[in-house]
């Protein structure tokens, strides 16, 4: 009786089913991951007052800052005084400072905002960049399904690495019978 190999289907190694993984997640992780790394807050622009600036759909990234750091034409997120009747957060740029009150603007706007912003606390949030586009898909995934999306990377990338520690099996060996007794079965 012979032994020999049967050929074997190849499959994706367990480091390329790894690198699909990164390809995929990398970009989403380092999108929700880096801003918190580097001290960053983000937004969706969901409204089209900026727009010509930061269009809506954007994702802006602002940072803590204290209020005597502004500075004429600087992007702020803040919540509107109450009394506006606004609700959430508005992303304007800063057309005025007078002793220590703001003035903001659309810039998709012809007017000034019909308020004067007097932060009670010492810091505002100051837009440092902003990316087109990529609100679009924050948007579409939720904080939970964030959750969702990087423990099924985490788990599929344990298991993968799994598969690398014990490395890959040999050849399957099958049993064939020998030729001069195949005539032979009865």
């Amino acid at each position: 009786m012979e032994i020999a190999t049967t050929p074997r289907r190849t499959t994706a190694t367990p480091w390329g089913r790894l690198a699909i993984v990164l390809i995929i997640l990398g970009p989403i992780a380092v999108f929700m991951l880096l801003p918190i790394c580097l001290g960053l807050q983000r937004y969706v622009m969901t409204g089209d007052s900026m727009d010509g600036g930061i269009d809506q759909g954007s994702v802006v990234f602002v940072r803590t800052v204290p209020v005597g750091d502004l500075r004429v034409g600087d992007v702020i997120t803040y919540r509107p005084p109450a009394a506006t009747g606004v609700d959430g957060r508005v992303t304007h740029r800063v057309v005025s400072i007078d002793r220590g009150s703001l003035r903001t603007q659309g810039d998709a706007r012809p007017d000034p905002d019909p308020w004067v912003l007097r932060p009670e606390a010492a810091t505002l949030q100051r837009v440092e960049f902003a990316v087109p586009w990529l609100g679009r898909v924050y948007v579409v995934f939720h904080p939970q399904a964030w959750v969702l999306i990087l423990s099924s990377a985490g788990i599929l990338a344990a298991l993968t690495a799994g598969e690398v520690a014990r490395g890959r099996r040999g050849p399957t060996l099958v049993e064939r019978p020998s030729p001069a007794h195949v005539g032979d079965l009865r």
